[in-house]
């Protein structure tokens, strides 16, 4: 879960790490959130090149290291990593550490929201028809090789009437050798770009209707057969 905010003037790099004292027991360890900016400019037969590498925030992981707390100079992260226990646990601690950072620093608003899901799905081998798992995915025009060694798709999808967008990104890993399968990634990114207050309740409102878009696409685009390789 992914909040961006505004403020009236930057947070300092000293403060976002001494958030760690308020969070210290449940997440002990901490590491550098690095920015990174590139650029490249072409004159004439010269070609330059700059990048840049500046702190941006810390991370700080819980002793396990599944869950993890991102405080930015531009905004709020939790992740939750395998393995995923429930949307209410997620959004709950979610929610308890988003409020020590409003709390904390007091953002001017909350600029954008974005909750993510990436999905490792293990397809068994051979797979003669990727259809049989997954229903969102590109159709190979007929007339040439069907199979298929290498996957990347990206797409958009609006819900106007929640005024939400569904970023679907779908990649396939190397095979799995010793269990013959092929690691299948779903990745599904719900982004809000509307402006709320810090202490509203339509921040979570809205995260709900994020997760209702994104269980809408998930089970819209996996099939009975791909539902069953979860239980």
């Amino acid at each position: 879960m992914d909040i961006e905010v505004k403020f009236a003037s930057p947070v300092e790099l000293a403060r976002l790490e001494a958030f760690q004292e308020l969070i210290h027991d449940r997440y002990p360890m901490k590491s550098n959130r690095a920015k990174w900016q590139g650029r490249v400019e072409v004159q004439e037969e010269r070609v330059a090149q700059e990048v840049s590498r500046g702190a941006q925030g810390f991370m700080f992981r819980s002793p396990d290291g599944i869950k993890v707390v991102q405080v930015r100079q531009d905004g709020f992260t939790f992740n939750w990593l395998k393995r995923y226990e429930s949307w209410e646990a997620l959004r709950d601690e979610a929610q308890s550490q988003w409020e020590r950072y409003r709390g904390t620093f007091q953002p001017r608003a909350v600029s954008r929201l974005g909750l993510r899901y990436v999905n490792r799905i293990e397809l068994p081998l051979p797979i003669p028809d990727f259809s049989e798992y997954i229903k969102t995915i590109p159709e190979i025009a007929p007339g040439i090789p069907q199979g298929l060694i290498g996957l990347f798709m990206r797409l958009e999808i609006p819900d106007e009437a929640r005024n939400l967008v569904g970023i679907i990104t779908e990649t396939i890993e190397m095979p799995v050798a010793e269990s013959k399968r092929l690691p299948f990634i779903f990745d599904i990114d719900i982004i809000s770009g509307g402006t709320f207050e810090p202490s509203s309740l339509s921040v979570w409102e809205t995260f709900e209707q994020m997760r209702e878009y994104k269980n809408e696409i998930f089970f819209a685009s996996v099939t009975e057969k791909a539902k069953e390789l979860f239980r």
